[in-house]
């Protein structure tokens, strides 16, 4: 398995690298879904790709956002410039740009990223009709879909080993876009799930806290199971981490892949909010008591000497402390307060003494979150490429080096060599010059006769060497491709007139109504198609946009028997034998994504067709488990559960139930 690590800046693409990554992503400023952050412009993405291809380190870019008609021309023409830079491959949501890139760039490799929703086989092979080489499964796709997908396909598969996990499932929460027009799928994400909420019903609290903030990922202990299932790929999230973070991580799953004792206290302190194996261990385990990093305990505070200004805290730790360092305090296990100890000292063995404004009590908890040591220590880690050099000096000659790239020696030249009358040239001075380099170890081979030659004459042809050495390195990936000009002024079969309904007992007032239910029940869905064929209307069947193979069998069996057209809300959809409309799920945002589907199309975003509210959120984890300690067999689950945000705002539970349940918040 291959190592893929977050690189938001260029210390945390270096940080990546030194550490072990086999591939690294990152985005470009305007067109990425991490635009909070200060990330690579096409003017920047240049050393980047250079940087990483010198240590034989692949590139992806994430341009992984939905894109509007009049964004199109824009993003193609980043993926061309940047290809032609050497970035290897593109990370993709947006279908109409997968369908620009592959029918007119098929030498382009494409990745479909998470927020895409592919979690199952069926899923799958519809993408890679698009060209798709890689998949970055949604987090929530079980190890045995996996493994079917391995099975059945030839794609390298992605899987998310470390990082922040979305609470709702990927590419369908909408809560950010609807409540603040800020779209996660468009890279703005508001992380209001990271807020407080209560659990409430029918306006009874049962329960409050940071109950949507999910914990982080953590599989380093599951890497067997994931190599079992076939996974191509680890890819450690964390774009908007620090570079301590990306090196902590990538260190310490490489550490594992190769056979070494691995740390999780470093994992932790790079940064966790409790850890979590995903949907791996059940789908209770997922929600933490924290919407923040939390770092490691260390101790407890002892005393208090409060001042006038200032208040000396006395604490015991279990590890080495040092001054710098960054402390969060706990009380009650509610986060308390953040501080840098600037003063801090060790008092005795174990003791130490910080001064601070802050109110601390004795019994507080102390957690580190920042060892200045540590991270300066990691941070000041430097690889360089090895290579080997011969040089040759002969008197009235150019001195001479060679090296070799992939089978080819290229050969640099410089100045002429004199015969040396005092200080001759050494095979030492030229190894100790060749040492110069922010990039290069150079292990040097010399032949040297009796010459002489300018220090300043040996270091440019140094420089010359070494410049010489970089191009040939990175030339390779350059490409040329030509941009070209695109429409998007096509006809979009717009899906209009249709009502969606929930239960049979509502009016049906639509020319076409769509039947959502809770339970997919073959006698509650013949039912439904009858009251309509009754009514003069169409009936469709709304399918969710979560699906594991044994729903999709059954989805199947259900349309084979009643002949009813459906709305397809996740990729799997797709390959269903019946008529098929395109429903808001699949994120359906521009004019050519609505042709390449060439299906009536109904969006949850765009403006391009009519827009229906989609749930805020998708949760594959189980609300009444996670805020009530239910179980299956006690599911207390009914109309009037909710979440309540801390404006008032309330979040509506609904539920459908195939093989597993899957929960919705909605308005």
């Amino acid at each position: 398995m291959k190592i893929l690590s977050p690189a938001g800046n260029f210390e945390c693409l270096k940080a990546a690298i030194f550490n072990g990554a086999n591939e690294v992503y990152l985005g470009i400023n305007e067109f990425n879904a991490r635009n909070n952050i200060d990330g690579f412009s096409l003017e920047t993405l240049k050393e980047a790709v250079d940087f990483a291809h010198i240590f034989d380190v692949k590139v992806n870019l994430a341009i992984n956002i939905l894109f509007s008609n009049e964004e199109l021309q824009k993003a193609l023409d980043v993926i061309i410039d940047a290809y032609n830079l050497g970035v290897d491959s593109f990370i993709i949501q947006d279908l109409g740009l997968a369908k620009l890139v592959f029918n007119n760039y098929p030498e382009i490799e494409i990745h479909a990223s998470t927020q895409m929703g592919l979690h199952n086989l069926e899923g799958v092979q519809e993408v890679l009709k698009y060209g798709f080489k890689r998949i970055v499964l949604a987090r929530e796709t079980p190890l045995e879909e996996i493994k079917r997908i391995k099975d059945n396909c030839n794609v390298e598969i992605e899987y998310f080993a470390q990082g922040a996990l979305c609470v709702s499932f990927s590419g369908n929460c909408y809560l950010s876009s609807y409540l603040h027009n800020a779209s996660g799928n468009r890279g703005r994400c508001k992380q209001l799930c990271r807020l407080p909420y209560t659990f409430e019903k029918n306006g009874k609290v049962l329960n409050k806290g940071f109950l949507l903030s999910a914990k982080d990922f953590n599989m380093i202990n599951r890497l067997k199971e994931l190599k079992n299932a076939c996974v191509d790929v680890l890819k450690i999230e964390g774009r908007a981490r620090r570079p301590f973070y990306v090196a902590t991580a990538t260190k310490e799953y490489f550490n594992a892949l190769n056979g070494k004792k691995i740390n999780e206290e470093n994992l932790k302190l790079g940064f966790n909010r409790t850890y979590t194996a995903g949907y791996l261990d059940g789908n209770d385990k997922i929600i933490s008591n924290f919407n923040n990093h939390i770092g490691i305990f260390v101790g407890k505070v002892e005393k208090v000497n409060c001042g006038k200004n200032f208040n000396e805290v006395f604490f015991s730790s279990c590890r080495p402390l040092f001054s710098k360092s960054t402390f969060k305090i706990f009380s009650d296990g509610t986060e308390k307060t953040t501080l840098t100890a600037y003063d801090l000292k060790e008092i005795s063995k174990g003791k130490y003494k910080l001064t601070t404004t802050q109110k601390l009590l004795a019994g507080d908890v102390v957690n580190l979150i920042v060892d200045s040591r540590q991270e300066e220590d990691v941070l000041s880690k430097i690889n360089k490429k090895e290579i080997e050099i011969k040089v040759f000096a002969k008197e009235n000659k150019p001195i001479t080096a060679k090296f070799s790239l992939s089978d080819k020696t290229y050969e640099v030249l410089g100045p002429i060599c004199m015969s040396a009358k005092s200080q001759p040239l050494t095979v030492e001075e030229v190894k100790n010059n060749f040492s110069k380099s922010e990039l290069f170890s150079a292990k040097i081979t010399a032949e040297i006769e009796n010459v002489f030659i300018q220090k300043k004459q040996l270091n440019e042809f140094r420089r010359d060497v070494f410049s010489k050495t970089y191009e040939k390195i990175t030339e390779k990936c350059r490409k040329n491709a030509k941009k070209i000009k695109i429409s998007t002024n096509y006809f979009v079969n717009k899906f209009s007139n249709f009502q969606i309904v929930e239960k049979i007992s509502q009016n049906f007032e639509k020319e076409n109504i769509i039947f959502s239910p809770e339970k997919y029940d073959i006698f509650e869905i013949i039912k439904f198609k009858e009251k309509c064929l009754k009514e003069n209307k169409k009936p469709f069947l709304d399918t969710p946009n979560f699906a594991l193979s044994q729903d999709i069998k059954l989805l199947k069996e259900i349309i084979n028997k009643t002949k009813l057209a459906i709305i397809a809300n996740n990729y799997y959809a797709l390959s269903f034998k019946t008529e098929v409309v395109a429903g808001a799920g699949l994120n359906v945002y521009n004019n050519v994504s609505a042709i390449a589907l060439n299906l009536p199309i109904i969006t949850a975003e765009s403006n391009i067709s009519e827009r229906i509210n989609f749930p805020y959120m998708t949760l594959r984890h189980c609300p009444f488990k996670a805020n009530l300690n239910a179980t299956c067999k006690n599911c207390p689950y009914s109309e009037g559960y909710s979440y309540k945000m801390e404006n008032g705002k309330i979040l509506k539970i609904k539920r459908k139930k195939l093989s597993t349940c899957t929960f919705y918040l909605t308005n």
